[in-house]
């Protein structure tokens, strides 16, 4: 049997567990009305523990940064793109459907997508003299995509193989400033290639940056 104390120390226990979990409730935000839970722990496993995570999504209303169109980000569409795609949570919608159907055929006409397809595959593979060829064919191509995968793949021969004519090449590598997280995150080990799963980061014109000496050593 147990003791008075005993019981007394369960009770409180429960008493604590109690308190902290209205504390919880108290703390988390009100669902406005029209809101799509968010899946928390879902987004946990995909992002990690960053800094935020949203707890609900709610309509976001933007214009078309092509056409200048008020435009609606639903939160459907939201919990999609970070819950199914594993987008990024950081990046919001800046076109149109229409304009962004253009500026995918746009891409698709300036890319090649088999080249595209050939780069990505070279990310599991030890370099050899042929890939080599192709990756520093594809950084100079004019077409940015190309360049983006073409540096990502120099990324992921230093990471996975510890290349180091790659790491020289990407240290020495002026990069978009668009592409700098991607690398910085495959570089500090946050990204983790997966069997089927290739997403590609979008790339947009900026100023050109350098990486430099602030890649981090294998």
């Amino acid at each position: 049997m147990k003791s008075n104390k005993q019981r007394r120390a369960e009770i409180k226990q429960r008493r604590w567990a109690r308190m902290e979990q209205q504390r919880k409730a108290t703390l988390l935000p009100a669902m406005p009305h029209g809101a799509l839970a968010a899946d928390v722990q879902l987004l946990e496993l995909i992002h990690g523990e960053p800094f935020w995570l949203p707890d609900f999504y709610v309509d976001i209303r933007y214009r078309c940064c092509d056409c200048g169109n008020a435009c609606v980000w639903t939160a459907q569409d939201q919990k999609w793109w970070r819950e199914q795609v594993q987008g990024n949570l950081y990046a919001g919608a800046s076109r149109c459907k229409d304009c962004r159907a253009r500026h995918r055929a746009w891409r698709q006409s300036h890319c090649d997508a088999a080249e595209m397809a050939a780069l990505r595959a070279l990310w599991r593979a030890r370099p050899d003299a042929a890939a080599r060829a192709r990756v520093n064919a594809a950084l100079q191509a004019k077409a940015p995509d190309l360049r983006c995968l073409a540096a990502q793949a120099l990324a992921w021969w230093w990471v996975q193989f510890g290349d180091q004519p790659a790491h020289a090449q990407l240290e020495a590598l002026s990069l978009e400033r668009s592409w700098a997280p991607r690398i910085d995150r495959i570089l500090r080990r946050e990204l983790e290639l997966r069997p089927g799963v290739h997403r590609v980061c979008r790339v947009v014109s900026y100023p050109r940056v350098t990486m430099g000496a602030a890649l981090p050593g294998h």
